[in-house]
């Protein structure tokens, strides 16, 4: 039997390491931050689940292959993954990210890197939009010389985007989720990229007529910077190769005509140096392009203030969840677009329920997501304290409740909020003095007065 679950549940521990959320879910692994038991500090996880190929076991917790005719290219992936893993630990560079060690486990891998507070250059871009050439060059300057060290150890990156650049909040940006184990499945035969890769990479990574290089990841950093830019990613090499076939122009518009008077004619025309689609055509080597990123002494800084939002991507797919049952399929677009104008959750809650006509309606949705929220984020809070199994709670309020009314508890309560009902059955246990106060304790999340008396009725309270 497989868990329809697709990632790991808050509170799951892989050796010392405890999950306390999803930071992001992309086309090869789900990244986690997780609390280092050992060591008492948080650190990020990053497990092997190539989409497509994998399925999580009933357990919980282990990943396998999809199905038979998966399982040779599953374990060719993983084995790919650990390569890479041990070629990560070798960076010591500030803008690459440090990896301290990898653990193979559950019929799957975990590769353990630091974790910083900050947002990826992605989720920024939803709110800002544009960056200014002084910004783009904080953030792509230290991703260069970042690019330059891995380039000197003969390694490439294959996977620049905004998801993959991390922006601190103290000190350079970092780039993630390097994409050399993502290549070698696709080039096995199994292709799992994001198709919103497509826009970032350049035509030799689609296929295998030309070499790739540098110059490869120097497209993918251009895109990206172009991104920057415009607001948009520029379009597909597939598509800018195809017309060039034709015989037809280049549909690509250059930066330096969509950017004149916004950024200095030096930067633009390095990024459509860095754009050019066939490999020849573009620098070889990052030194011949980094004089165009330079700064004065007095402009170094991270773009990031105290009231950059980190979007939790949890809270987020609750919106989107709650969102749809009023607007349909329109919610994911609804909310990343409204995302983009708010500065805090609750910001972004106030204008989605605007795009509710009905007035009770709208309370509803308002109900519902902010009790969403104070779930997530009580679960989150003394995560290493209050995660443990019922079972090895060792307390005499526990043994006042008999397993299977912890049971019925949390099955009635994930009836209401989901999967979050197990974490808050916890807390309520703990801080409870009887089944009484537990169930007070629990009616207090539910947002309307009928889930509270549905939710008493069905314990039969």
């Amino acid at each position: 039997m497989k868990n329809p679950l697709y990632t790991l549940k808050s509170g799951s521990t892989i050796e010392n390491y405890q999950i306390s959320r999803v930071l992001g879910v992309g086309g090869f692994g789900i990244t986690y931050q997780a609390h280092d038991l050992n060591l008492d500090v948080a650190v990020a996880v990053k497990e092997y689940f190539p989409h497509g190929l994998a399925v999580r076991e009933a357990d919980g917790i282990s990943v396998g292959a999809k199905s038979n005719k998966d399982e040779h290219v599953y374990e060719y992936g993983l084995q790919r993954y650990l390569d890479e893993a041990r070629i990560l630990a070798q960076f010591k560079n500030q803008s690459i990210v440090r990896v301290s060690r990898y653990v193979e486990k559950n019929g799957t891998a975990y590769i353990i890197m630091d974790y910083e507070e900050g947002v990826p250059l992605s989720r920024y871009l939803m709110r800002c939009k544009k960056l200014t050439e002084v910004e783009i060059k904080n953030v792509f300057r230290p991703i260069l010389r970042g690019l330059t060290h891995v380039h000197d150890k003969e390694y490439l990156h294959r996977d620049v985007k905004p998801s993959n650049i991390y922006l601190r909040k103290k000190g350079l940006p970092v780039l993630l989720d390097f994409g050399a184990a993502r290549q070698a499945l696709n080039q096995h035969g199994r292709s799992i990229t994001n198709l919103g890769t497509h826009g970032y990479a350049p035509i030799e990574q689609f296929t295998t007529q030309e070499r790739q290089g540098p110059w490869s990841d120097i497209y993918g950093v251009g895109a990206t910077i172009y991104h920057c830019m415009m607001g948009a990613a520029p379009m597909t090499a597939l598509d800018r190769v195809s017309a060039l076939h034709d015989g037809r122009h280049d549909p690509m518009q250059p930066a330096k005509r969509l950017g004149k008077n916004k950024y200095s004619n030096e930067l633009l025309e390095a990024v459509d140096w860095m754009l050019s689609v066939r490999t020849k055509d573009r620098p070889q080597d990052i030194n011949e392009i980094v004089s165009a990123f330079s700064l004065t002494s007095n402009q170094h800084n991270t773009i990031l203030t105290e009231t950059d939002v980190d979007w939790d991507t949890e809270l987020i797919a609750q919106a989107e969840r709650h969102l749809a049952k009023y607007l349909g399929p329109l919610a994911q677009t609804i909310v990343k677009q409204s995302m983009s104008k708010s500065a805090s959750i609750e910001d972004l809650y106030r204008l989605l329920g605007q795009h509710i006509d009905d007035s009770k309606e709208r309370d509803l949705f308002l109900n519902s997501v902010q009790a969403s929220s104070s779930l997530t984020s009580k679960v989150k809070k003394g995560q290493a304290q209050r995660d443990q199994n019922i079972a090895d709670l060792k307390t005499v309020k526990v043994t006042r409740i008999s397993p299977g009314m912890l049971k019925t508890m949390e099955e009635q309560l994930a009836a209401h909020i989901g999967p979050l009902a197990l974490m808050l059955v916890k807390d309520a246990v703990k801080n409870g003095s009887d089944l009484e106060s537990i169930i007070d304790i629990l009616c207090e999340e539910l947002p309307t007065e009928k889930q509270r008396n549905q939710f008493r009725e069905q314990l039969a309270f």
